[in-house]
């Protein structure tokens, strides 16, 4: 154990692994996984619903590899590493995340990526729009990161328009991780003018920002939607 630093000397590791034994699925065979029933009922333990942001903090902490499952590895994990050893003191971690998700970019950016592998369908690796769409709904809206500005410019709700415009099939983990990056830098400058033809985004955001200026914004700028295009 001198290589390992969450072993047997942790004394919240043999409490943790008592209470994920308590709800799991299928324990004759599959002794160290919890599957949607025993998370769903654990979760109500918690007061957090399985559609809440409390589950995204929750799936976070515990690293789910999928929506619905959690290993005893990473429950323990988790945990162990938070000294939490009972579900009270896991309620109030959950709780307490939810209050500072949208001031605690750290937290927020963790919370965020972790969201991405949840839904993949197995053996894919993009997110079909509407699971994309779903998670962006509730990822930046209270208590998440609202991404709207301070002028009161709905980000979010152009976002989504845009997506369902140029009919997006599917979203890749760079996008996914693009996304926030961008949105970032968009509640901090409205204006767009941290973006140039040089950066390198996405090309799915550079047409984002060009549709912005075109269709959004038509008549600032000067006109330079239509002069993004000349060479």
């Amino acid at each position: 154990y001198f290589n390992n630093p969450n072993g047997a000397a942790n004394p919240t590791r043999p409490a943790l692994s008592k209470i994920f034994d308590k709800y799991r699925d299928n324990p004759s065979e599959e002794p160290d996984e919890m599957n949607i029933d025993g998370l769903t009922e654990l979760l109500g333990e918690m007061d957090i619903e399985p559609g809440d942001m409390g589950a995204l903090i929750f799936s976070e902490i515990v690293s789910s590899p999928s929506l619905g499952k959690v290993t005893r590895e990473g429950f323990v994990d988790g945990w162990s590493e938070l000294g939490v050893d009972n579900l009270p003191k896991m309620k109030d971690v959950c709780q307490q995340r939810r209050l500072t998700l949208s001031q605690d970019m750290g937290l927020f950016k963790n919370v965020y990526n972790a969201a991405f592998p949840l839904v993949l369908p197995p053996g894919s690796k993009t997110l079909p729009l509407e699971f994309a769409t779903e998670f962006w709904t509730m990822l930046f809206t209270p208590p998440g990161l609202e991404w709207r500005s301070a002028k009161g410019t709905p980000w979010l709700e152009w976002w989504l328009e845009f997506q369902q415009q140029i009919k997006t099939k599917a979203v890749n983990r760079d996008l996914w991780k693009q996304t926030l990056n961008f949105a970032r830098e968009t509640l901090k400058d409205d204006s767009l003018s941290f973006w140039s033809e040089e950066s390198s985004w996405p090309s799915v955001i550079d047409e984002f920002v060009e549709w912005v200026k075109t269709e959004k914004r038509p008549g600032e700028n000067g006109g330079s939607g239509e002069a993004m295009e000349v060479e």
